[in-house]
């Protein structure tokens, strides 16, 4: 088996590969000692080992690319990755129609001609399909991958929006109590949502869809109803086939992207000639209205030969950072001593030059760095906004709330729509890897009505709390970001109102020992004049501060959530009440 991803840990993946289909893709055999001295480079380790399967754990959740033998793979074997074997010129085309744009608006695609799939290669390639649709690709709600017999295909493809009664197929067959089942009749693309396992498992994808995403190719034979099910007819690759048509469709075009370029790579990697398509949109995209799929990013980054030293601790020659990055995959140029680094295809993870310089360490070998004595002896100690942090923490639990503990990433819809707010500066991640984790949060209050959105079932009162970071942007700021720690707290019951949550505002500042105003404020999420800034200051004719907000949510709030009893929260800036 190959590919299996368990996520017991979130922060921990881990699959499951053959021994002998790695030694296969490496070219080489290998003892386990000789492999467990290799893994560190995949940041893995060998955890069970049964036959031939390996068990290995990794602890980098950023790359989808190493959750694969073929990734794993390529990180040992420390060859340079050739982007010219990789994109060749783009002999078929896939032609989108314009009504995907609001349903599913992406797709990539690539064939591979000569693929050498063997039946544990088979299976590592429909497993990797898979597990990169469920995990990275969130349940394939952001991404979905087809595989295809590319020997049955005639191009150009079609990317179509249709009616769900009017189009209909034999699907593969799904899974019903642990065993499959064959599906050896037509279904039209509703039936497939009411009656076939992936449908039911998918179905909620396309739920606000008048019209569901279809692929046919040139001759009107249906291939694909993303992003739940193949056709059996054209959809099915099976051992012996060797001409290979991969596609994936999604709502999010870096992702798609990411993951044509992890597939094609993958194939390539198994004997495949790839040959990309070309996408042909009616709309524009980021990358324009025609896309060239697998996509070469090239996503640079410049770093001085001096940041390497400074934070390894170490002298180094340009020419040892040079052939370490290029056996990582990096391409890379260097002029003046300032090393450009172009980012392979399959990995669009690099956010800052410490993500490259981790890379170079990795590849040289942490054991190569000389340790050095410890120069300086000091004693830890709790910081005063720590203090100041637990005293909150024992106070809010003392007044009878829960604490939770949610995510600092988040989606703009919690943070703007779904509070009744314009979209408005926020730090936004570059290369999310899921629109539920693509921004940084700039209020607590979203995260807690989250909780409070599925947790109707629960004995009421509801009262919960959560101190935690916000990110702000701040221009002076050396990443132009500010971080502070903020508390917010909520009240649901049928009966929850201002006065009530207000009083518990008082007691937290008697406790805490700061005094505090409210100024009568108008705010969308809030219902007009149960609303006020918490105003801090006035000491010494400085002026009052604004801290944080206290308020009655809108009913209209409430129904965006689809929270059915009143709801009362505050927040304010424990990080200003500090400074202050």
């Amino acid at each position: 088996m190959c590919g299996v991803i368990s996520f017991n840990d979130i922060n921990m993946p881990t699959i499951t590969i053959s021994k002998r289909d790695l030694e296969s893709l490496l070219k080489r055999t290998l003892t386990l000692e000789k492999l467990e001295n290799l893994l560190p480079l995949v940041k893995g380790e060998i955890k069970t080992i049964e036959d031939d399967e390996l068990k290995i754990e990794l602890a980098d959740t950023n790359r989808p690319d190493l959750l694969c033998v073929e990734g794993i793979a390529r990180e040992i074997v420390a060859e340079p990755f050739r982007v010219r074997d990789f994109l060749q010129t783009p002999v078929k085309e896939i032609l989108v129609a314009p009504e995907l744009k609001s349903i599913r608006p992406y797709i990539g695609g690539f064939i591979a001609l000569g693929v050498s799939l063997d039946e544990i290669g088979l299976q590592a390639l429909i497993q990797a399909q898979e597990k990169l649709a469920d995990t990275y690709g969130h349940k394939r709600k952001n991404i979905a991958i087809g595989i295809y017999n590319a020997k049955k295909i005639e191009f150009p493809v079609f990317y179509k929006a249709v009616h769900p009664e009017n189009i209909s197929f034999v699907p593969l067959r799904g899974e019903g109590r642990g065993e499959p089942l064959e599906f050896n009749k037509s279904l039209n693309l509703q039936e497939i949502i009411n009656l076939h396992p992936k449908g039911k498992e998918y179905g909620y994808i396309l739920e606000k869809a008048s019209k569901f995403p279809f692929l046919e190719d040139k001759k009107g034979t249906p291939l694909s109803f993303p992003p739940i099910i193949n056709s059996k007819d054209t959809g099915e690759v099976k051992l012996g086939d060797t001409d290979i048509f991969c596609e994936v469709t999604g709502t999010t075009i870096d992702q798609v992207m990411l993951a044509v370029n992890i597939i094609a790579c993958n194939l390539k990697d198994r004997g495949g000639e790839i040959y990309p398509c070309k996408v042909k949109y009616s709309y524009t995209t980021k990358f324009g209205k025609e896309i060239i799929t697998p996509y070469d990013f090239k996503d640079s980054i410049q770093i001085k030969k001096q940041e390497f030293e400074n934070l390894l601790g170490t002298k180094l020659k340009t020419r040892e950072i040079k052939e370490n990055l290029i056996k990582t995959g990096y391409r890379t140029k260097i002029k003046n001593n300032v090393i450009k680094v172009i980012s392979p295809p399959y990995r669009k993870d690099i956010m800052h030059k410490v993500d490259v310089i981790e890379d170079f360490a990795i590849r040289r070998g942490y054991n190569s760095f000389k340790p050095e004595k410890l120069k300086e002896f000091t004693v830890g100690k709790t910081t005063k906004l720590q203090s100041v942090i637990h005293k909150t923490r024992s106070l809010m639990v003392g007044c009878g709330f829960e604490e939770i503990v949610s995510n600092v990433l988040t989606s703009s819809t919690n943070l703007f729509s779904k509070m009744g707010l314009q979209k408005g500066n926020v730090v936004e991640v570059e290369n999310a890897l899921s629109e539920s984790f693509s921004v940084l949060r700039n209020s607590i209050i979203p995260s807690l009505m989250q909780v409070e959105a599925v947790s109707s079932k629960a004995v009421y009162p509801h009262k919960i709390f959560e101190i935690g970071e916000i990110v702000i942007p701040d221009p002076a700021a050396e990443l132009k970001t500010k971080t502070l720690i903020n508390l917010s707290a909520l009240i649901s019951h049928p009966n929850s109102n201002f006065s009530e949550l207000h009083s518990f505002l008082d007691s937290l500042s008697y406790y805490l020992g700061f005094q505090y105003k409210l100024k009568k404020i108008s705010h969308p999420s809030f219902i007009k004049g149960r609303v006020g800034n918490i105003m801090v200051g006035a000491y010494c004719n400085t002026p009052l501060q604004n801290i944080g907000v206290l308020g009655e949510i809108h009913p209209q709030i409430l129904e965006n959530w689809g929270i059915k009893n009143p709801v009362t929260v505050f927040e304010l800036s424990i990080s200003k009440i500090f400074s202050s």
